[in-house]
């Protein structure tokens, strides 16, 4: 292959050609890519790998190009191989994005999707590639749909690792802990001295001790800086030989403590790293990880009860620099202590907000802020806005943080004081209450809890009573405490637990006193889609057990709302006037007979002094004055005379709702009347 400066000059006489002689005479440019090496995972005979294919390209790729790879006739491809079992690198470690990757026979064709320069060394691993059945040399060939194919030998079944096991040198031995590592070293045989551009590859025993990226100063190939490092997979680097080792007849490895390279996380004595180059693999001698620290932070409390709310603060010395967007979980005791909920703003990470507070059980998930300094030392701190309260039983606890992927935990630390429970106190909650401000299906609705009384007190902000929906309820995943109240005033904490509502009142609640949690509309619960009659649970963080369930009925849609003594009712979102406020006669509501045309679209008329009413096949006749009506013709007695008001007969809203099959909810002083 002509060298670049060879090119250049090349290019320039045939320039002073075009000027110099005739057109004809100019040839035409060669190009020919070149194959580096090509390795497997797995060179035994008869077993499915991924192969490295590392190759310059001597003239550019354009989007719709192909690059080719033929694997001989022995070799197993799989046929329904997807992009996803494809990767393309360019020699910077960036992804070079692929079109479509297709297969005939044992030759595989992958079309970039981008365009690639001219002198770009290109990596290429292509899995699910099964080796023949036979020990041998096979030949790989490579080629672009711009330039000829170049082939390269690979060594299958035959032994391609060193009889000898190399040494690893390590700064700690600890389970979890950074490290700096020494691999080498190397002895290499003569026709595999490195070379200046070509890979080698370690892998590492355990996924969990490689960062998302590794600085190429921070590794030394034979004393010389690498001239390129990447993390290929979540237990691979892939290192480029830089020019100081080219000629070097043996590997010595060295990564610097702030590569952030980590030993694995669980002790073991038979940690192995494999190094790998020009398709021979080299093993390490077996490496022993100890067993961890445990107790390496202390847990800070401001108050020690059994079930305070409490602010948690913990101090770490971490075993290497963290920045900003590192994700750190914290693993309370108990998932009790912690909220459904916990806002960005209640936990500060080095004094400043964290973000994308997340909670799964007794786990808190979140990251280090934006203008978070990278740092070796954390201050975490969940405020008491948090609402995490102590376990409730008193004892000695500990905690487990993890920053990326590194587990720390906690000194011992006690929670002190009296964890005996209050004895309830016997209280009738038979005539305790719930309903909702709407009842049409799938209407956002607000809840209204009547508990006539408790027979253990709440503390504020600290004990919660708690509210359960069906399933069928729409519940949003945060709700603002400002949008419930108890007695009046505004909770201090809404927590939501999938169907349940925690709220936190913000005063203390005795024993004995009625307790009224109203949600509103504004909290944004949604009624079932399907019209019904749901349970609704209530319970108290300090009782046992259910404190009283009640039912509330879902209508469909077109069900009609209205209040006594308001002259309008509400329909689909829309408010309508009546002719006559509706008003109640010895229990029972009356209403203006045009309410039935207007809401409900029975056919209706009247005069001041009666009324019809028809729907389907019922006929009603009302005389204003009378407590007789008629029905189809016979002769009724109402519960109440019909009246009139505003020159509109007003006749009993049951009787007709009984004749006609429509149903009467009523809650709180709103009427719903459906179908």
């Amino acid at each position: 292959m002509v060298n670049k400066s060879a090119k250049t000059g090349l290019s320039a006489l045939l320039a002073a050609t075009v000027l110099t002689g005739p057109f004809a005479a100019v040839p035409q440019a060669a190009h020919a890519l070149t194959v580096e090496d090509v390795s497997a995972d797995d060179t035994d005979t008869d077993e499915e790998t991924e192969y490295t294919i590392e190759f310059e390209i001597d003239k550019e790729l354009k989007a719709g190009d192909e690059i080719i790879v033929k694997f001989p006739a022995e070799y197993k491809v799989y046929k329904s191989l997807k992009r996803s079992d494809v990767s393309l690198e360019d020699d910077r470690g960036g992804t070079i994005d692929i079109k479509s990757v297709s297969v005939s026979k044992t030759t595989v064709y992958v079309t970039v999707d981008e365009r690639v320069k001219a002198g770009t060394t290109l990596t290429l691993t292509v899995d699910k590639i099964t080796n023949p059945k036979s020990k041998d040399d096979y030949t790989i060939k490579v080629e672009t749909s711009n330039e000829s194919s170049k082939s390269h030998k690979i060594s299958i079944g035959k032994s391609t690792s060193s009889s000898k096991t190399f040494e690893v040198g390590q700064s700690s031995h600890e389970a979890g802990a950074a490290t700096s590592l020494t691999l080498g070293k190397i002895s290499l045989s003569s026709s595999d001295k490195l070379k200046k551009g070509k890979y080698i590859y370690v892998d590492f025993p355990a996924k969990d001790m490689l960062p998302k990226s590794i600085d190429r100063a921070d590794v030394k190939v034979n004393g010389y800086k690498a001239q390129n490092v990447s993390v290929t997979d979540s237990d691979t680097v892939r290192i480029e030989v830089p020019s100081g080792a080219d000629g070097d007849n043996y590997i010595k490895l060295e990564f610097a403590t702030s590569a952030d390279i980590q030993n694995p996380s669980e002790a073991g004595t038979g940690y192995v790293y494999k190094v790998s180059y020009n398709s021979r693999t080299y093993q390490s001698e077996k490496v022993e990880v100890k067993a961890s620290k445990r107790a390496s932070f202390d847990v800070a409390l401001s108050d020690k009860a059994p079930g305070a709310r409490s602010s948690y603060r913990m101090d770490l010395d971490l075993d290497a620099k963290v920045s900003a967007g590192t994700d750190i979980t914290v693993e309370f005791p108990s998932a009790n202590m912690v909220p459904p909920f916990i806002s960005d703003y209640a936990v500060t990470v080095n004094g400043e907000q964290a973000s994308n507070v997340g909670v799964s059980g007794g786990k808190v998930s979140f990251r280090t802020p934006s203008r978070f300094t990278s740092s070796s030392k954390l201050s975490i701190v969940f405020g008491l806005e948090a609402f995490v309260t102590n376990p409730k039983t008193a004892g000695t606890y500990e905690m487990v943080v993890t920053v990326d992927k590194k587990k720390y935990w906690s000194k011992p630390f006690d929670i002190t004081g009296s964890a005996a429970p209050a004895t309830p106190v016997a209280v009738d909650n038979s005539t305790a209450t719930v309903g909702l401000t709407k009842t049409a299906a799938q209407a956002v609705t607000g809840l209204q809890v009547g508990i006539k009384a408790l027979g253990v007190p709440l503390v504020r902000n600290k004990d919660f009573v708690e509210i359960v929906l069906p399933l069928e309820f729409r519940v949003p995943a945060y709700i603002q405490p400002n949008s419930v109240t108890v007695n009046g005033v505004a909770a201090a904490y809404v927590g939501v637990r999938g169907q349940n509502l925690l709220v936190y009142p913000a005063q203390d609640i005795p024993v004995g006193v009625p307790v009224q949690v109203n949600v509103l509309e504004s909290a944004g619960i949604a009624a079932p889609a399907a019209p019904g009659t749901y349970s609704i649970g209530v319970y108290s963080s300090e009782e046992p057990g259910l404190l009283f369930a009640r039912p509330v009925t879902v209508v469909s849609p077109n069900g009609v709302s209205f209040k006594a003594n308001v002259a309008s009712f509400t329909k689909q979102g829309k408010t309508q006037a009546l002719a006559a406020a509706p008003f109640t006669v010895n229990g029972h509501t009356l209403m203006p007979a045009s309410f039935f045309r207007d809401a409900l679209g029975m056919s209706v008329t009247w005069t001041k002094t009666s009324a019809r009413i028809v729907s389907g096949g019922t006929t009603i006749q009302f005389t204003v004055g009378s407590k007789t009506a008629t029905v189809n013709g016979k002769a009724v007695t109402l519960p109440v005379a019909v009246q009139a008001r505003n020159n509109m007969p007003v006749v009993p809203l049951r009787f007709v709702a009984e004749q006609t099959q429509y149903k009467i909810t009523y809650y709180n002083g709103n009427y719903t009347v459906y179908k």
